[in-house]
């Protein structure tokens, strides 16, 4: 297990991943090298079920997981459900409860009678070491294992430390049977979160190549202060994220309107049960959140509840149909589906923002030096201009050599200006660079808005911005202003600049 605190950025879903890496690796792999990582080297503890299954020093640690990790794979051991609970942390000491049940597939090679499944309860302490955090006492208990003085032994205080551990542990586990049979019937992941307890389950099932099913839950109290956006939600995402979780907690429904329920698609880690997807652990996969906010008799939020679904490979079909074939910037269909989508959900609070391109002298480009040459300019346009905005934003060609930037979550209307004079500044730089006509140029038209248009519109005002640009004598940005108009008499005429040089071969 290679994850760092600060890589993961999340202490909870370090401590869960973690933990669900140890409890494979000891139970279902057999890997004792995987299981020994999970551990504090010098100063691990283990209790067990059974007389011999205790340890308090190096040595003996290793040996009783070894001899964990050889039963295992003797009877082919494969885990059937794994539920995770963080159940209580500070900034010295962590504590996460499994259930777990496996199942052995190549039969009980023990002495006594053969069993298919096995269930533990264990726990685990956690303390940090350095930008991690390991395992220093590790507690397992059989429920179905013969009774003798340590079946049903608790950790105390004195085994880890000044911490009432008896509070923690002997709490009441909640039960969320339903969400568990919900998770079953797809790939989904089922939530809930109790606003009063702080509290978030999660509920997954994940269908292997064989028959056998994995299913997983999470539980994770005190989540404000322990789920922390930078450790799972994409960086370009997260104010989005965090906006989005504030109106939820704030706005209420009015009564008789289905304004409770939400859906919303972020770029998620995918961490725990979202592991696997492409092999990419420490990516991020398109996820769509949606679900019902619940209230009391009072009308006070008490709950959410709803499902995560990967829409990865919906977004890929989706970009990949909607990819301009020869700048590969967005085209004008996606751009307004982005755009429609982004109105119907944005805060009321924030402003988005539209820039309008052009390239001057673009016609005296491919009537003097050919299309593919004029074609090379496009490119490197768009080139460009990922290099100088977000991730979120979208850069999208509408034809020609007229491009747009749909700049999301705008909240200080003068960004939009200083990215396209920036723009401007760094298209003019690589023309030169790259041998293009002296006097190719970009004009752009800028829109700042706070309330949803339609694109007509919005194209509309940076397209009179964009001939104010234009008139004044390009190589410029003008902002649209309220009561800004075309002309009466039509637009005015690109001119051509006399005897442009050529430019450099293979650009």
């Amino acid at each position: 297990m290679e994850a760092k605190a600060g890589d993961m950025g999340n202490l909870a879903f370090l401590l869960v991943d973690k933990t669900r890496e140890f409890v494979e690796a000891c139970y279902e792999r057999g890997d004792l090298d995987a299981a020994l990582a999970c551990l504090d080297p010098v100063r691990t503890t283990c209790y067990g079920y059974a007389s011999e299954l205790h340890a308090f020093d190096t040595d003996a640690v290793a040996r009783l997981l070894d001899a964990s990790c050889a039963f295992a794979r003797r009877i082919g051991s494969r885990i059937v459900s794994h539920e995770c609970h963080l159940s209580y942390r500070n900034e010295s000491c962590a504590i996460v409860l499994s259930n777990l049940r496996t199942r052995a597939t190549k039969g009980d090679a023990g002495d006594g009678p053969s069993r298919d499944e096995y269930v533990r309860r264990l726990t685990f302490v956690y303390v940090p070491d350095g930008d991690d955090w390991r395992i220093v006492h590790m507690h397992s208990s059989a429920p179905d294992a013969p009774h003798n003085p340590l079946a049903s032994r608790r950790m105390t205080a004195r085994d880890v430390g000044a911490l009432d551990l008896d509070a923690v542990l002997s709490q009441a586990k909640v039960e969320r049977e339903r969400y568990e049979i919900v998770s079953e019937l797809s790939d989904d992941v089922i939530y809930e979160y109790d606003v009063a307890l702080d509290t978030l389950y999660l509920f997954s099932t994940r269908f292997g190549a064989t028959p056998d099913i994995r299913r997983n839950k999470i539980v994770v109290e005190h989540c404000l202060d322990t789920l922390d956006p930078e450790g799972f939600v994409h960086p370009d995402d997260r104010e989005r994220y965090a906006a989005d979780a504030h109106m939820l907690s704030q706005v209420q429904p009015e009564p008789g309107t289905e304004h409770d329920a939400y859906a919303y698609v972020y770029r998620l880690r995918p961490v725990f049960f979202f592991g696997g997807y492409k092999g990419e652990r420490e990516g991020y996969v398109h996820q769509r959140v949606m679900g019902r906010r619940i209230y009391d008799a009072e009308g006070r939020l008490v709950r959410y509840v709803g499902k995560i679904v990967d829409v990865s490979e919906e977004y890929e079909l989706l970009e990949q149909s909607s990819i301009d074939a020869l700048t590969k910037a967005y085209n004008r269909s996606y751009l307004q589906g982005r755009l429609r989508e982004y109105c119907s959900s944005k805060q009321p609070d924030v402003s988005y923002a539209c820039l309008l391109a052009d390239v001057d002298y673009f016609k005296s480009v491919n009537d003097q030096f050919g299309h593919l040459v004029g074609d090379n300019l496009l490119t490197a346009f768009v080139d460009t201009a990922r290099t100088l905005f977000r991730s979120s934003d979208i850069v999208a060609r509408l034809g020609g050599d007229e491009f747009m930037v749909l700049m999301r979550d705008v909240y200080d209307p003068r960004v939009a200006m200083e990215r396209s004079e920036a723009l401007i500044g760094a298209f003019r730089t690589m023309a030169a660079d790259r041998g293009f006509p002296h006097d190719v140029s970009l004009s752009v038209g800028v829109v700042v808005e706070r309330d949803p248009h339609p694109f007509s519109e919005l194209y509309r005002r940076a397209d009179i911005a964009l001939y104010r640009a234009k008139a004044e004598g390009k190589n410029r940005a003008v902002s649209y202003l309220e009561g800004m108009a075309y002309p009466e008499g039509g637009t005015l005429a690109k001119p051509v600049p006399p005897n442009p040089p050529m430019p450099s071969p293979g650009d």
